[in-house]
């Protein structure tokens, strides 16, 4: 949990890096509530004088001068446009692309916007990305790189894809209903049983542990594919839904395209963490439908799990188009031999504001 708000509702506005120390990370969250803005930076942590309210440092200075009165992130204030892109245009673009990649399940139209621009004298290059989602969401993310360390726009690959995608992520599972979803993660390498002076209660996933560069395996860091989709599905979801989907094997997601029917699709995981499951399809509290959304190509069963989670929570239409007339099934289609029974009523919500 970050230093800065250890309990409370708040997001990620902006990741900045350290003006001294390349791909540290420095993450300025704002409380929901009252948008007071926060820094997990020793300088905001450790200044006591005038309390939390009053307390501030220059990297929650420089966010302050990127919200507007909407509290909506507007970065035209930083300097100069370097480049702007929407639609088509933003899809050709190396960080969406990246992006994408990252959370391949998030639907929508992007957009991305790069100013240079200052911070406590020093050269930044911010970099904005905008999803637009099929759902009616529009969720932002803002990362900030010292320009020294970063003279291509391949080295800011992992922390776009990262930070801004990791913070886009989150607003579509807040808005789709699940507010503890994708709490800012840490910026720190995870800690692995068997290194010397550390035990299990020590080990914790950070952003480095869950990153995918193109089609690279091995990354160096000792994780298979398989191991780093779990790593990233843990830390999205959070412990406390993470162990719900772990006990109980699914997530239901409410529909929003068909909402007067009540529709409610349960997304359903293989306890055995082999196979993909078909979605259960709710309508008015009764199972009527599965629906076969099978994986794109060969990935692995948490990364897919996660894809089809993110796509009906930000891009329901799109998601569903895959199924057709040939993937939809009767009930148990999957389970016929040991019938899995629904004991767990499956309750529609509408769409957060």
């Amino acid at each position: 949990m970050p230093r800065s708000l250890v309990n409370g509702n708040y997001h990620l506005v902006i990741a900045i890096e350290s003006a001294s120390r390349a791909n540290s990370w420095y993450r300025v969250l704002a409380d929901r509530q009252t948008g007071q803005l926060s820094c997990d930076c020793p300088a905001w942590t450790f200044r006591q004088n005038g309390g939390i309210t009053l307390r501030s440092c220059k990297h929650t200075q420089a966010a302050q001068l990127l919200v507007n009165a909407q509290g909506q992130v507007d970065i035209r204030r930083t300097g100069v446009l370097v480049e702007r892109a929407s639609g088509a245009a933003a899809n050709t673009n190396l960080l969406v692309q990246s992006t994408q990649q990252q959370w391949p399940g998030l639907g929508g139209k992007w957009s991305v916007e790069q100013r240079t621009g200052t911070i406590d004298h020093h050269p930044y290059r911010f970099v904005l990305l905008q999803l637009a989602t099929g759902n009616g969401t529009t969720a932002t993310g803002l990362v900030a790189f010292v320009q020294r360390f970063h003279t291509t726009t391949q080295s800011m690959i992992g922390g776009v894809a990262g930070w801004a995608g990791y913070a886009i992520a989150a607003e579509v599972a807040r808005t789709a209903g699940y507010p503890m979803a994708g709490q800012p993660p840490d910026h720190f390498k995870v800690t692995r049983r068997g290194e010397a002076g550390t035990t299990d209660r020590r080990r914790r996933i950070g952003l480095s542990d869950i990153l995918r560069v193109g089609d690279q395996v091995d990354l160096g860091d000792g994780y298979t594919p398989t191991q780093r989709a779990e790593n990233t599905l843990r830390l999205f979801l959070g412990e406390e839904l993470y162990t719900q989907l772990e006990r109980q094997h699914f997530l239901d997601v409410s529909s929003v395209c068909y909402a007067s029917e009540k529709r409610i699709y349960r997304v359903r995981r293989d306890p055995a963490k082999q196979r993909e499951r078909r979605v259960r399809v709710f309508k008015k509290g009764y199972y009527s439908n599965d629906f076969c959304i099978v994986r794109g190509q060969n990935v692995p069963e948490a990364d897919h799990w996660l894809t089809v989670f993110l796509g009906l929570i930000s891009d329901e239409e799109q998601t569903l188009s895959v199924v057709g007339t040939y993937n939809v099934f009767d009930p148990h289609s999957d389970d016929y031999i040991q019938r899995e029974e629904e004991h767990i009523p499956a309750i529609w919500h509408p769409r957060a504001s």
